[in-house]
């Protein structure tokens, strides 16, 4: 449905594409010709106990990770992976919504960054290895 959209949207304007927030669903429909995107799912998945990564989805919540002093990713740039560990993060989801915003501040600064390392593959023509 998505390139069907596009392929009859005007190509010099921007498309919109409300309600897509997973991140292998934003490179795909990014390479079918959508600019922009609204979801509330990194801050609604964040209120799971769960962060996004380059591996996938981590659940914090998770007993596991009351043991883990690494950020949620390592080499992840944003505030929350300098500052604090799943171990701290897993500690302050009980109960104390610090944890839920934490979790939210690293999921949006994580699909800010997939729209900008996308958006450079796309300018330096080589999406379809960044896609791999």
């Amino acid at each position: 449905m998505v390139a069907q959209c596009t392929a009859r949207l005007p190509k010099d304007k921007p498309r919109y594409l409300m309600g897509v927030g997973y991140p292998e669903d934003i490179v795909v429909c990014a390479m079918l010709g959508c600019d922009m995107f609204d979801c509330v799912f990194a801050t609604r998945t964040a209120r799971f106990g769960c962060a996004l990564t380059r591996y996938g989805s981590l659940k914090l919540k998770k007993a596991e990770n009351r043991v883990i002093f690494t950020p949620i990713e390592e080499g992840c740039g944003c505030r929350v992976c300098k500052k604090y560990s799943r171990s701290l993060i897993h500690e302050l989801l009980k109960g104390n919504s610090l944890g839920v915003h934490l979790i939210s501040y690293h999921n949006v600064y994580f699909l800010l960054n997939l729209m900008r390392d996308l958006r450079t593959s796309i300018i330096e023509d080589r999406s379809p290895k960044f896609v791999k």
